[in-house]
């Protein structure tokens, strides 16, 4: 398959359970060698992180028989291409990954807008804190309410739990296609 990807783009491939995220920079120079058509993203092997890159070609290759998707951001929340390619080089070699707080998506996102935010991160928190406050409401109606108003105030607290986690954790300013 061919991609048409431009340097500064956030990229990214379904990978099963998670989806594998970087920036394609295009040809880089770093540390006085030239580069080229390099993706910049977290590399995970041996259970440690490290910000690498790597042959957008070997990027694919990882992806398998998955499509690479280019995240399409909100008009005004993003940097201009030459400024995200430049946050990734300059990231390149650092080894701070946590599943949670810092991994590949959190990176990407961080080059292109400056905010750490993972949807595949918050979507399972925003499920919990929703399943928790929906829980919690329902407890805590008197047993007289009627089943049918008991499951309403659930979902509704189990929403509001979900835009609470939202709240806190921010969400991506890029849609999935």
């Amino acid at each position: 398959m061919e991609y048409t990807v431009h340097p500064g783009d956030h990229i990214f491939f379904s990978a099963g359970t998670h989806s594998h995220h970087g920036i394609y920079c295009g040809d880089i120079s770093y540390k006085n060698r030239h580069y080229k058509n390099v993706v910049i993203h977290y590399e995970n092997k041996f259970k440690t992180g490290q910000i690498r890159g790597l042959c957008f070609n070997k990027f694919v290759q990882r992806a398998g028989d998955n499509d690479i998707y280019i995240a399409q951001y909100k008009k005004g929340t993003y940097y201009r291409r030459q400024v995200v390619v430049r946050r990734a080089i300059d990231k390149l070699t650092e080894q701070d990954y946590n599943l949670f707080f810092n991994n590949c998506e959190h990176f990407a996102h961080w080059c292109k807008t400056g905010k750490y935010i993972s949807s595949q991160v918050n979507r399972p928190i925003g499920i919990f804190g929703g399943l928790v406050s929906g829980i919690v409401a329902s407890v805590c109606l008197p047993i007289s309410t009627p089943i049918v108003g008991a499951i309403a105030a659930g979902a509704i607290a189990g929403g509001l739990g979900s835009k609470a986690t939202e709240l806190f954790t921010g969400s991506p300013d890029y849609e999935y296609e």
